[in-house]
């Protein structure tokens, strides 16, 4: 794993492209923003493995990841989509695991430093909640 640098803005710019915090507000994400690290996997790198704690939510920036179940594909992520969402924030074990399919650029959110922002800001509360719900509502209708 690398590291790659953005600037600030262009990492609140990217994050509110990112359907978890699409309803988030700029000021919102400049808070969230401070809290990311640019983080680089190669292809073929496993991220995480199912049963494995995860601490981070992952924003994918560039290539795409694989997550699996049982050694089988369960779906692709990609540009500007979130894996680890669940897993960090429930804090229970993954129960995928992730594979970069293709080199990976991707800003990391700590688990704690997502919590403590949360705590601190019910706003961007309810607009994880609301991706969340769109994304569980998204899976349903599948």
């Amino acid at each position: 794993m690398e590291q790659g640098t953005l600037t600030t803005l262009e990492k609140v710019i990217f994050l509110k492209s990112v359907d978890i915090f699409k309803h988030a507000t700029i000021e919102e994400l400049g808070g969230v923003a401070a809290l990311t690290e640019e983080v680089r996997f190669e292809s073929g790198e496993t991220i995480y493995s199912e049963g494995e704690p995860v601490d981070a939510i992952f924003l994918v920036l560039k290539g795409r990841v694989v997550v699996e179940k049982n050694g089988k594909a369960v779906r692709d992520v990609g540009e500007r989509q979130a894996f680890g969402t669940v897993a960090a924030l429930d804090l229970k074990p993954a129960i995928h695991t992730v594979r970069a399919i293709d080199s990976v650029s991707a800003l990391k959110i700590n688990t704690q430093d997502l919590q403590d922002i949360l705590s601190l800001n019910f706003e961007l509360v309810q607009a994880v909640v609301r991706a969340l719900c769109g994304l569980v509502r998204e899976f349903a209708s599948r």
